[in-house]
């Protein structure tokens, strides 16, 4: 898969080295309030999410998170990616960055970078998003690409609901 180059950011596919930073961002307080727990506890839970978040997706049409690092310092920032969820008909662009990072517009960076190659260049006809009822950053991000709310959706019937934006 071929990886995004922007302004300052390289965005490329996750692989084992990158564990321990995945392993730190998963567990920040802004994680997991705004995206959830993912249960990603040790570095091996970190390899295993590398491995069903990332690689295993990356031969299913250009699917898959994907770390977001900055070109200067080549330190990671966070991840970014498109994802088939199956109760969405559309891809779905995911975002989070470390909380270091946050605020420099990274992630509208990296997303907008995301949906253009997921349109342009892997000709997917629509990109959705979506993000917790709570969750006002990732919202706003949503809106500053272009999508809007469409309506309230469950990824399963156990769920809450959440923000379906196209």
């Amino acid at each position: 898969m071929k990886s995004i180059e922007t302004a300052r950011l390289l965005i490329r596919e996750m692989n084992s080295d990158d564990a321990a930073f995945i392993l730190q961002l998963l567990n920040e307080e802004s994680f997991l309030a705004g995206i959830g727990d993912k249960g990603v506890k040790t570095l091996e839970n970190a390899l295993d999410y590398i491995q069903s978040n990332g690689v295993d997706l990356y031969e299913q049409g250009g699917m898959g998170m994907r770390l977001v690092e900055l070109i200067d310092a080549g330190a990671p920032v966070g991840v970014c990616g498109l994802l088939k969820r199956d109760f969405l008909e559309w891809p779905d662009v995911g975002f989070a960055i470390s909380e270091p990072y946050q605020g420099k517009g990274f992630a509208a960076e990296a997303a907008k970078a995301m949906v253009a190659q997921g349109l342009d260049e892997l000709g997917y006809k629509h990109i959705c998003g979506i993000t917790s009822d709570t969750n006002l950053a990732s919202q706003r991000l949503l809106e500053k690409l272009g999508l809007s709310l469409e309506r309230m959706v469950r990824m399963s019937e156990e769920s809450d609901e959440i923000r379906l934006y196209s």
